[in-house]
């Protein structure tokens, strides 16, 4: 019988990694998803920060040149002046230059806040290629190796099986069954070890009889609380 525990014990202690490795198998894909789609942001970051910049720099160009064009014609008002032989027209041409150098004001106020814009985008700029620089960093030391990984897991899981199912054909059954039943409705444990007086899993105190048997190891014992099967840690396992 000893032998017998044994053997659950062994096969508990290869569903557990294989426990293990099926969690990977969620984990690893999803910490790869997140690298790359870090890397991605981070460049979609970038071409957003750029196309703000294109967009301020061609409306700079628009304000220099609306700038330049009223004041060509300011300079040339300015020369009407003398040639203008009534107070009426003297006054609107006069009325038209004060017009367009308001305009000129306005649109270098403009002009300031946008290059304080630019300004910043470069600032974001910095950031965002940084930004950038150690998503790659960490996709260069990652990917690779969590590619290997995921394509290993199936292989891995799979030898695990076939050594807990040569395992338990040396076992009864009826022993089996039950194992594989606990296994499925007990969270991956059907075997679990007494510690301190207690159920390894669930905590419930251990009857002094039970203690006796299963330090005898002459029977599996279960947990009378949890159901699952009970025994004393083997050292080697």
């Amino acid at each position: 019988m000893e032998e017998q525990l044994r053997t659950l014990a062994r096969m508990q202690k290869l569903d557990d990694e294989i426990g293990a490795l099926r969690q990977l198998q969620n984990e690893l894909p999803k910490e790869l998803n997140d690298i790359l789609a870090n890397v991605e942001q981070a460049q979609t970051n970038i071409n957003n920060i750029k196309n703000e910049q294109e967009e301020i720099t061609k409306m700079l160009r628009s304000l220099e040149l609306d700038i330049k064009q009223y004041q060509d014609n300011i300079k040339k008002y300015s020369q009407q002046l003398a040639d203008i032989k009534t107070n009426k027209e003297y006054k609107a041409l006069n009325s038209e230059i004060a017009y367009l150098k308001e305009k000129i004001s306005e649109l270098e106020s403009q002009e300031l806040e946008l290059m304080e814009e630019e300004s910043e985008c470069k600032k974001n700029m910095d950031k965002a290629e940084n930004i950038l620089e150690e998503a790659k960093k960490i996709q260069q030391e990652r990917e690779d190796e969590l590619r290997k990984k995921i394509a290993s897991l199936d292989s891995e899981i799979e030898n695990l099986r076939v050594e807990r199912i040569k395992l338990a054909q040396t076992l009864p059954q009826a022993v089996v069954k039950q194992y594989a039943k606990l296994l499925k409705h007990k969270n991956n444990c059907a075997v679990t070890y007494a510690r301190n007086g207690a159920c390894g899993a669930c905590g419930f105190v251990i009857r002094p009889q039970v203690r006796i048997e299963i330090q005898q190891r002459n029977k599996i014992n279960y947990c009378e609380n949890c159901g699952r099967i009970l025994m004393e840690k083997f050292k080697d396992i």
